[in-house]
């Protein structure tokens, strides 16, 4: 036991005689990580959440699911980080004051696009991620980028109502084209027949007489055709002549009955 206290006593001892040297390699490696962190440069994000509605950016009849959820946002990065869009995020923001060349802003864009990150939060919840040297340019590329994609949808969808329109307008044509036709054949043919029919007034009051009239014909031929079916069956059960005193043969009452009935269907 003394033994051990006694060698924790020299290796005190030879840590407080040399205390200065330990301080200055503290010091020392305290320099030079601060210098290492000073290189580093500063890194700053801005970021914004984008509800988008799929369909307007997706064409329709893709699957659902996950291959869907991935297909959207890389389809909306793309939208993003076009050439065409950054350069207009290089031009609209600070940036346009650090190029002087078609090459300054295309490596201004080669740098944007490597520093844009798209990701899904939710359903058609997108959030996108901008980063840069300075807070303010991070909040102005990422404003731009939601600016720029607003446009877009908007005019994707002036550009589908004016399609809709000219659709409706084509079919109200078509119709019209088509009543058109319609009141034509109505009028040849108002035209055509419309002297052969008794009565007055127009075709279809003529066609409602008509029709009238042949109804009341098949009912009075219903009724004779009743009629008949009786004094024939009359006909059966009576002797075809009688013999009367004084006189010959002579027909019954059942046939003038009969005679006078089929008068009548002939008149019919």
């Amino acid at each position: 036991m003394n033994g051990i206290y006694d060698e924790a006593r020299l290796a005190l001892h030879a840590i407080w005689t040399r205390r200065w040297i330990a301080l200055a390699v503290a010091w020392g490696v305290c320099v030079a990580g601060w210098l290492v962190v000073s290189q580093i440069p500063s890194r700053y994000d801005s970021r914004a959440r984008v509800m988008v509605r799929m369909d307007s950016v997706l064409p329709a009849g893709l699957d659902g699911g996950q291959v869907q959820q991935q297909t959207s946002v890389d389809r909306l990065r793309q939208t993003l980080v076009s050439a065409v869009n950054l350069e207009k995020v290089v031009r609209g923001t600070d940036l346009a004051n650090t190029v002087s060349s078609n090459a300054d802003v295309a490596d201004r864009v080669a740098g944007l696009a490597q520093n844009i990150k798209v990701t899904s939060t939710q359903d058609n919840l997108f959030e996108v991620t901008t980063s840069a040297a300075n807070p303010r340019l991070a909040a102005q590329v990422t404003q731009k980028l939601i600016d720029i994609f607003v446009e877009q949808n908007l005019a994707g969808d002036r550009s589908q109502t004016t399609q809709s329109l000219a659709f409706l307008d084509k079919q109200l044509a078509a119709r019209q084209t088509q009543l058109q036709d319609a009141e034509s054949k109505r009028a040849d043919f108002q035209n055509r027949y419309l002297g052969s029919l008794p009565g007055t007034g127009s075709i279809s009051d003529r066609i409602g007489a008509a029709r009238a009239q042949m109804a009341q014909v098949d009912g009075d031929l219903a009724a004779a055709s009743s009629s008949l079916a009786a004094v024939q069956g009359q006909m059966g059960s009576t002797p075809q002549t009688v013999t009367t005193p004084g006189s010959g043969p002579s027909a019954g009452p059942a046939r003038a009955r009969l005679n006078a009935i089929q008068g009548q269907l002939a008149d019919a």
